[in-house]
């Protein structure tokens, strides 16, 4: 097929080839929620290109090899509107054509982002043509008031921010964004495609709310029958203020400003997210007509810290507490997926991750831990370091990667059974427990716990040498490695555990019952997956995750009646 300009109309009527396999898709398995690649159960498990990296072949072209060395088995990468529609009308997807055939004989899975009108809280990805005319892509209003915004400085040139009320905006990106799905079911008939992520970060900066002609209209007429059809269904998955105003006024008639007046910042965000996710829902629904990949969109965490008020953080964005607005407003989006650069990781999986909302982590640091963390305690489809380009060679990450690659069967299994149990153990937690398969499991620091006994013998344990960084001259600074005990314990049955991870002492107790270790047995990764090793004992076993580097052991547990 020739990567010429692609006419739009071309690209909408076009018919996807039969493909070789079943589309990739979640499957639920009781409350859990499974990727489904090729028939079977798949582990988004990479990273996250930086912003421009993938618009230029050349550029990647190094790249690809180094990200298919690392272990990983996809990548996250963005496509742009302003780049594959430059003229209104007219489409070129060259850049795209390029990275499925590159990812694809990497070996790597793709999931697509469409950077279309709305990244990270502002529309500098939307075409020239749609930013330079105004009068029909109106911009959005921050009012007479406007809040100082992250990433910016005094003296700094304005980024673009388009309406998200608009129909003429959101005609305009969906025709791209179809055109998009059109051209990719056409030249990825084996789908190296397996997700798309429908904008970026969306929300308003700046502003509560939206104070443009169109945003006024819509704060002035009644709030949505399907919002207050959810609200009542599900009162306390709301926010409490909001209920109680709505229960207070209860003629459904009444608009937004009749119910909140102006300054009220529960109701200014409802207000945004119903308008975002109604936008990025609408385009979701019409992918789904030409390809029906699974969909999902990222959030902007907020409130954190130094954004504690909506539009300090992107007002109306997917937000924890915006989730079921979002639910109610885009049924066509799969999931809602957090950026995790906070430190209170698990804190903000556990938010996110429910029987409705699988945990699905499309941006965070590389901090392997966390890794298993998503995986092992909140049943997650995924982690995507992001900047994944700029990971060292042989670093932390890239060995979890393979380690989970290699065990994403027995993961995904015991993850729809309860059968696993991921940790990471703060400097201040001493251990941590869980009861699987009967058994109960208690994780500490094997280093805290070695340095203890060995001292009590007159021996002291020299201090630990400095994880090596994650990243290699990256843009934002150096990444230390995860220096916590961190892993998972999967039960394989009430007698015998698989153990990955680094720095960790695993015990196992059941009540009215001695056990003790029958074996342990080292797992060794190779090209040909997890392998047999040693089989550890003595004085190897009071250290069975070593805190140098990640490593996996089978253990076999002897059960027999207390005396």
């Amino acid at each position: 097929m020739p990567n010429s300009e692609l006419a739009v109309q071309e690209e909408l009527t076009s018919r996807p080839k039969a493909g070789a396999r079943n589309l990739p898709r979640l499957e639920r398995v009781g409350s859990h929620t499974r990727l489904i690649v090729d028939e079977k159960p798949f582990l988004c498990i990479g990273g996250e290109l930086h912003n421009s990296s993938a618009s230029d072949r050349a550029y990647m072209s190094p790249i690809w090899e180094k990200l298919a060395k690392a272990g990983l088995n996809s990548v996250i990468a963005p496509v742009s509107w302003e780049q594959v529609e430059p003229v209104e009308g007219r489409l070129d997807f060259s850049i795209v054509d390029e990275l499925v055939e590159d990812a694809r004989a990497s070996g790597i899975r793709l999931v697509l982002i469409w950077f279309g009108a709305f990244k990270n809280a502002s529309s500098t990805y939307a075409p020239s043509w749609v930013r330079a005319d105004r009068e029909r892509f109106p911009r959005a209003d921050l009012g007479t008031s406007p809040m100082k915004t992250p990433f910016s400085y005094p003296g700094s040139m304005p980024r673009p921010s388009l309406s998200v009320f608009s129909h003429d905006l959101f005609e305009a990106d969906r025709t791209a964004y179809t055109a998009l799905l059109g051209h990719v079911a056409r030249i990825d008939p084996d789908h190296t495609v397996i997700m798309v992520q429908v904008e970026n970060e969306v929300g308003m900066l700046g502003a509560g709310r939206d104070y443009s002609a169109l945003a006024e209209t819509r704060w002035n007429a009644p709030l949505p029958e399907e919002l207050l059809t959810a609200v009542w269904e599900a009162p306390d998955s709301f926010a409490p203020e909001f209920v109680a105003v709505l229960s207070a006024n209860s003629d459904p008639s009444m608009s937004w400003a009749d119910q909140f007046g102006d300054d009220n910042p529960v109701a200014q965000e409802t207000f945004m997210a119903w308008g975002f996710a109604s936008y990025v829902g609408g385009l979701a629904a019409a992918g789904k007509q030409i390809l029906p990949l699974p969909a999902y969109t990222n959030a902007w965490l907020g409130p954190q810290q130094g954004q504690d008020k909506p539009g300090q953080y992107p007002s109306g964005g997917p937000t924890a507490k915006m989730i079921p607005v979002w639910r109610a407003a885009a049924p066509a989006i799969d999931f809602l997926a957090p950026d995790i650069y906070v430190p209170n990781s698990a804190e903000i999986m556990r938010q996110y991750a429910s029987d409705f909302n699988p945990l699905f982590i499309p941006e965070a640091r590389f901090r392997a831990g966390d890794a298993f963390l998503a995986l092992g305690a909140f049943g997650g489809l995924g982690y995507n370091v992001f900047g994944v380009e700029e990971g060292r060679e042989g670093n932390q990450f890239s060995a979890a990667c393979g380690f989970i690659r290699s065990l994403t069967p027995e993961i995904v299994d015991a993850q729809c059974d309860g059968r696993i149990f991921g940790f990471a153990l703060d400097q201040d937690e001493a251990s941590v427990s869980a009861e699987i398969a009967g058994i109960a499991v208690t994780v500490r620091s094997a280093r805290k716990l070695l340095e203890g006994m060995l001292l009590d013998a007159g021996v002291r344990v020299p201090p630990a040498s400095e994880l090596p960084g994650e990243t290699v001259a990256a843009i934002h600074g150096p990444t230390p490695g995860d220096s916590r005990p961190f892993g998972l314990v999967l039960a394989v049955n009430p007698n015998e555990f698989i153990i990955v991870g680094q720095g960790a002492q695993v015990d196992f107790h059941k009540p009215g019952a001695d056990v003790e270790l029958d074996s342990v047995r080292e797992l060794v990764l190779t090209d040909a997956g997890l392998q047999d090793g040693r089989y550890l004992n003595g004085d190897e076993r009071l250290e069975i995750l070593s805190d140098k580097h990640i490593g996996a052991v089978r253990v076999r547990l002897l059960i027999s009646a207390s005396q």
